[in-house]
């Protein structure tokens, strides 16, 4: 079916039906999402080290919000008077295959955001509005911090993210800190939601940064071997992009992409 055609599939709408009418507007609710440190929890990884995550300033964009089905090239628009922004079912065909199983976007918040787990635990991003219906995941986008939004000397400018911490082992502690550079437009695809909302639907989404995996318990810094990678001893490591030795690129790029997979990340509706 084209956009032109004469009929309307109301799909947008989560009715299931076929109208040849104009739709009417879908009940809606807009609930403040949060950041939520729960999860950045003390963790000790398949390599024995015991690591505690100082800081993880991540900058992310446009969290939207997806009920379950199959990935489309294209959604029509919400046209109706008040429909929710820039056209609440972003085209998803651009998703990452493998990563979760495909939805349609139903809710969103969107605009650019530095996020700082632990440190902003309860900060409030912004007002998400939503359809109401039943969630299954959540996406965003990685993004870069920008002059515009932080100080100029700030180290975040022009990264996707800092996660700093500690890493011991056998009465050893080396202090780490991990530069992150995601490549234009990543999407994180997945993370989990589940929560079903009426237009009723009251409390707070809260935005998780999870250091292991609650399902598989894999941590965020497995198979880094912070002492090893610490080569002069001083217990300073520093992991960066273009890093010259081998072994700090193969750490940076396990931990880039470990950083930007859904299991580390998820939505809980709090009351």
């Amino acid at each position: 079916m084209t956009r032109g055609s004469a009929c309307v599939v109301a799909s947008l709408v989560l009715t299931g039906a076929v109208a040849c009418a104009a739709p009417s507007e879908a009940p809606r609710v807009d609930l403040p999402v949060v950041v939520d440190a729960s999860g950045a929890v003390p963790v000790t990884t398949d390599l024995g080290y015991a690591v505690e995550l100082s800081s993880a300033r991540i900058a992310i964009e446009d969290l939207v919000f997806t009920v379950a089905g199959e990935v489309h090239a294209e959604s029509a628009p919400v046209s109706s008077p008040g429909g929710l922004v820039h056209g609440l079912l972003i085209p998803m065909a651009h998703a990452h295959p493998g990563h979760y199983q495909g939805g349609e976007v139903t809710g969103e918040l969107l605009g650019a955001f530095v996020v700082d787990w632990p440190a902003d635990e309860g900060r409030e991003l912004g007002v998400a509005t939503l359809i109401a219906t039943t969630y299954s995941a959540a996406n965003f986008g990685f993004g870069r911090g920008s002059a515009e939004d932080l100080d100029a000397e700030d180290p975040l400018v022009g990264h996707t993210a800092i996660v700093s911490g500690s890493a011991t082992k056998d009465g050893v502690t080396t202090a780490f800190t991990i530069v992150v550079d995601s490549p234009e437009d990543r999407e994180l695809v997945g993370a989990p939601f589940d929560a079903s909302l009426d237009e009723d639907a009251a409390g707070t989404l809260a935005l998780r940064f999870n250091t292991a995996d609650a399902l598989e318990g894999d941590t965020l810094f497995d198979g880094l071997d912070f002492a090893a990678l610490d080569a002069d001893g001083d217990g300073e490591l520093v992991i960066q992009p273009d890093a010259a030795e081998a072994e700090l690129a193969a750490a940076y790029d396990l931990f880039r992409r470990t950083l930007q997979t859904h299991d580390h990340y998820a939505v809980a509706l709090q009351n």
